[in-house]
């Protein structure tokens, strides 16, 4: 009897993955939410330079992105920040990347603060190894509110 109920699941869980995997591939590409996506310049994401583009909720529009794409070590990080399409020259910015703990690896984390020059925000992160490493962008506007936007980047 359990080699029937074995089999029995095998296929339950084969025909569930084949039913997720046609939802998945007939989505409509034009419909998708690309702001909250990083798109690579080529088919290898993780050898080109990062670009995301993110709203806070009182629509601060905030865009992270390198020249070049992350390595182990130091990597120039530009930040611009925008409210009603009027660039934000005077916020204290700071950003913080992180990889959580997991089996056999204590938690990471590099936190820097980003300097105002050339129309937008310039900092230096130093990522200790691949993998993902997720970020909080912080910055502080005239008006005193702190506001934050969130992502990963993944290399």
């Amino acid at each position: 009897m359990k080699p029937i109920k074995l089999t029995l699941a095998g296929l339950c869980l084969s025909a569930a993955t084949s039913l997720f995997a046609a939802n998945h591939t007939t989505q409509n590409h034009e419909n998708m939410n690309h702001a909250n996506m990083n798109h690579g310049t080529n088919s290898n994401s993780h050898h080109a330079a990062y670009h995301n583009e993110m709203m806070t909720k009182d629509d601060y529009k905030v865009v992270l992105h390198t020249n070049k794409p992350f390595v182990n070590g130091n990597n120039e990080v530009e930040i611009m920040i925008s409210h009603m399409e009027k660039t934000v020259n005077n916020a204290e910015v700071k950003i913080k990347f992180f990889m959580p703990e997991m089996p056999g690896m204590p938690y990471m984390e590099y936190e820097s603060k980003a300097k105002f020059e050339d129309g937008k925000y310039k900092c230096d992160v130093n990522l200790a190894m691949n993998g993902t490493w997720q970020y909080q962008l912080r910055f502080r506007t005239d008006d005193k509110k702190i506001r934050m936007v969130k992502g990963s980047v993944n290399y």
